[in-house]
């Protein structure tokens, strides 16, 4: 009995001193995590070059003659509030990565690993029950972000081809209204310009905004994926992490056990009221 807790502790102190010598340096430094740093570095940049486009896309429109167009500048630019949140959850996410990585390889797993010893060596369960819940947590931190991403990238990429065409169509549209607004052609009409700069028929301000509602819709659909693919699906796949250790591990808290002991006069009391009772229900009957 003594040598196979010997045994368990040893191998735990292996695992506890592998993971914050070795792991924390490979790990970290491996491709699969460098590739999910790269892909929530490429996020951040999306946001930030789609943010810097619907400001000059609202810029453009603001600019228009009479102002027929500034309630769609207000809504473009009312879109950069959810970038704001967009590009806090990827900062988050990447500082996960990079800081939380090796946090759960230096400190969580190995106190996790204590606690099992502790475990093994007083025979209490709540140790135990501890460090399978540090080690769920540290094992969780390493594998949800760069899954989720990874899983992302894959899946949904016709989707992130989708931003990115978004916001090369409002560069152009706000490039194209700042050109016409340069130009000092008086002979033609401003009519005349738009329909030249976006080669298509753009006769009054309904076709105009018309374009641009097009332009601003695509662009409400690009926050959406971007939410789904950088908050969504990050949480679902925790959620799933989180359902699939609980079930592997079986956590479960034992409940201590209550026993009442009665004394010898609460005894007699009892059974003198019980035959009271029952001399009662004899005279009824």
């Amino acid at each position: 009995m003594r040598k196979e807790k010997l045994v368990k502790v040893l191998l735990i102190v292996f695992a506890m001193v592998f993971s914050f010598t070795v792991l924390t340096h490979v790990i970290p430094e491996s491709k699969y995590v460098q590739d999910t740093i790269r892909y929530l570095e490429d996020s951040q940049n999306t946001i930030m070059k789609f943010s810097g486009s619907t400001i000059a896309t609202s810029l453009s429109l603001s600019a228009l003659p009479n102002d027929f167009a500034s309630p769609l500048a207000s809504t473009v630019s009312d879109l950069n509030t959810y970038f704001i949140f967009i590009f806090a959850v990827l900062f988050v996410e990447k500082l996960l990565v990079i800081e939380g990585i090796k946090i759960s390889l230096v400190y969580i797993i190995p106190a996790a690993c204590v606690l099992y010893i502790a475990s093994i060596l007083s025979g209490k369960d709540v140790f135990k029950n501890l460090g399978k819940k540090l080690l769920i947590l540290g094992i969780s931190v390493i594998m949800v972000i760069p899954i989720s991403t990874h899983f992302t990238e894959s899946v949904c990429a016709d989707y992130l081809t989708y931003v990115d065409e978004t916001i090369e169509e409002a560069d152009a549209g706000a490039g194209k209204i700042n050109e016409i607004m340069a130009e000092g052609n008086e002979e033609a009409t401003f009519f005349d310009k738009l329909s030249d700069a976006f080669k298509t028929a753009i006769s009054d301000v309904n076709d105009l905004l018309a374009y641009f509602k097009n332009v601003v819709k695509k662009c409400v659909n690009s926050v959406a994926v971007m939410i789904v693919t950088t908050f969504v699906l990050p949480m679902l796949v925790m959620l799933l992490f989180r359902w699939l250790f609980t079930e592997l591990f079986a956590l479960h808290l034992p409940a201590p056990k209550v026993s009442i002991k009665l004394t010898k006069e609460l005894k007699n009391k009892f059974r003198k009221e019980t035959d009271l009772i029952e001399v009662v229900n004899d005279d009824e009957r």
